[in-house]
């Protein structure tokens, strides 16, 4: 009686595991933000930076949907915000990592991202390439600097939107995002792969037989 408890006990806890393991998220990128920013990760709970930025909550969350976006930071005078998207596109997907950039698509990147009031680099954080554009704007609310980082990485394109109050990126919006970090999507897609067609059904397996043990058990004691 007590070895079949432990029995069952030890596949509950291998089924536990497996599951979290072939479910286990991830925006595929981390960075750290100061906690007096409003952040949001996704349209669902955009309450803070709508309140923030003094909008409903129904345009923030359309604005996070249609823009791809997979973070919003706002600070408290509402003046250094961030803003990260994530998606797939033509790009992305025939260079699918940053570090496979050829002259010619550098270029391309430059057509897509840059234009004659920016100015356009090739910089390096965290070991991998980012196209960093910088453009100042004047509106009613003064004079604002606009800066990307733009990166490819398991064929997927991340841009990092910052926005803060003078003519030059501010030392605030530089720190931030010298923590950005891609993770390695290349490894995330294959173990994916792996866990969708082997674990998922072992699962089910293992549930099913999980499931046999447990009606023998009790109808082994039933019958005593």
């Amino acid at each position: 009686m007590v070895k079949s408890v432990r029995f069952f006990s030890a596949m509950l806890a291998v089924i536990a595991v497996l599951f979290f393991s072939a479910f286990k998220g991830g925006s595929g990128f981390t960075i750290e933000i100061d906690d007096s920013f409003a952040i949001s990760t996704e349209a669902s709970d955009v309450e803070d930076i709508a309140e923030r930025l003094n909008l409903d909550e129904e345009v923030v969350a359309s604005y996070f949907d249609l823009n791809d976006l997979k973070l919003i930071a706002v600070s408290e005078d509402t003046k250094t915000q961030i803003r990260i998207s994530r998606f797939a596109d033509n790009f992305s997907s025939s260079v699918y990592d940053a570090e496979n950039l050829t002259e010619a698509q550098i270029g391309e990147m430059l057509s897509l991202y840059g234009g004659s009031n920016k100015t356009f680099e090739i910089i390096e954080n965290d070991s991998r390439k980012f196209a960093k554009i910088t453009e100042t704007l004047k509106d009613s609310g003064g004079v604002y600097t606009s800066t990307q980082y733009v990166t490819v990485a398991g064929g997927r394109t991340y841009v990092i939107t910052c926005y803060n109050p003078s003519d030059s990126t501010s030392a605030e919006v530089e720190k931030i995002f010298s923590t950005f970090t891609v993770r390695d999507m290349t490894t995330r897609i294959e173990q994916y792969k792996w866990k969708k067609n082997w674990i998922i059904p072992g699962i089910v397996a293992m549930c099913i037989v999980l499931g046999i043990g447990v009606f023998g058990l009790c109808k082994k004691l039933y019958e005593r």
